[in-house]
């Protein structure tokens, strides 16, 4: 999935506050030349252009952002990183430079700093150019799901979905991240694909509101693979907001067949939280721990059961851990501030309240 829209046009958007261009009647000329040179389709004149632009005045927020996407087209991807890496340091809050700079990272296989400055261009936003929103996603997508970040994965693919992605490989990357398996599109094995597609189909119908699909779809799946692991959790998370109740009949299905499988180990521990039967959930956090030490969602969850159940100490020392696993996270900070207040412990609590604007003031 490459963008498929001119990205001249995306210029104009992104460059809210860009430097006003250098004056000097060398330079001038120069720019006009390059300018000429890419709009009639003389790329390897524009290309050397630019760059004896970007030398002589390396503020040129135009030029950098031209020679960049010029190199991209080309599938030149390693000078275009550059460019792009030099745009972003002139423009900062521009999203479309940093989802440029992340798709060439990812061509590159430069897969760890390739998710980072897509994360980075989502979260400052691409609403004004949904093209290269959709292909940034897809991308991110593929990269949380290959890193084992798999619910992060299904976030953005049902973003997708929402967006109108129906492409086959956007249905098999979301089945990869349904199924839980660290993989690309193009590495499914063609045993595998029919599962995962079909998978991958049924989670897209969840996210676009088709329920009643979705869910059919998953009854055939199950009554076809009946010891295919994740296919109760998925349908758990479809029928959560419908049906809560079957909803953890599933999840307690996918732990007869799956008995580490956090993602419903944790899904059990909240919605007993919030019914108020904080015994109940108990256990799930803790087996949820005791398969995954490090998540701190994990943590959270089990400090705010022991928290409810009674067990004020127990929960701090829960919330702590979580908080040092992700010290950015705004759920964890506002928890603790209200554990360390019904402790007595009230500057703790202040400090924790202080971290928690600041985080979602952050977001």
């Amino acid at each position: 999935m490459r963008p498929s829209f001119p990205l001249s046009l995306v210029f104009a958007v992104v460059v809210l506050h860009a430097a006003t261009p250098p004056q000097g009647v060398r330079f001038q000329g120069l720019a006009k030349k390059a300018a000429a040179a890419r709009d009639g389709g003389h790329v390897e004149e524009a290309l050397s252009l630019y760059r004896r632009g970007t030398v002589l005045q390396a503020g040129w927020v135009e030029g950098w952002w031209n020679l960049g996407t010029l190199e991209y087209d080309r599938n030149a991807f390693a000078p275009a990183r550059d460019a792009f890496a030099h745009f972003v340091k002139l423009q900062p809050d521009a999203a479309p430079g940093w989802a440029f700079r992340g798709l060439c990272e990812f061509e590159l296989k430069e897969y760890r700093a390739s998710l980072e400055h897509m994360q980075r261009a989502l979260l400052l936003g691409l609403d004004q150019t949904p093209p290269l929103s959709k292909v940034t996603r897809y991308h991110a997508a593929l990269l949380l799901t290959r890193s084992g970040q798999f619910q992060n994965a299904l976030q953005l693919f049902s973003q997708l979905a929402v967006q109108g992605a129906d492409d086959r490989n956007t249905i098999l990357g979301t089945g990869l991240a349904g199924l839980r398996l660290p993989l690309f599109p193009a590495d499914v094995l063609a045993p595998q694909e029919e599962l995962v597609y079909r998978v991958g189909h049924a989670v897209h119908e969840g996210a676009v509101r088709h329920e009643a699909e979705a869910r059919k779809e998953f009854d055939t799946l199950i009554e076809q693979n009946p010891h295919a692991p994740e296919l109760h959790n998925l349908l758990g998370q479809l029928l959560l907001t419908s049906d809560p109740d079957a909803a953890v009949a599933e999840w307690k299905k996918e732990l007869a067949i799956s008995p580490d499988n956090t993602p419903s180990q944790l899904q059990l521990a909240f919605e007993y939280l919030k019914r108020g039967d904080a015994s109940a959930g108990v256990p799930f956090a803790r087996e949820a721990i005791r398969v995954d030490p490090g998540s701190f969602v994990a943590h959270n969850a089990l400090g705010r059961l022991l928290i409810a159940s009674g067990d004020l100490p127990g929960g701090i020392v829960e919330l702590e851990m979580a908080k040092k696993l992700a010290p950015d996270s705004p759920d964890t900070r506002v928890e603790l501030a209200s554990a360390y207040a019904k402790a007595g412990r009230s500057l703790d609590a202040a400090r924790e309240r202080a971290e928690f604007l600041r985080l979602k003031k952050g977001q």
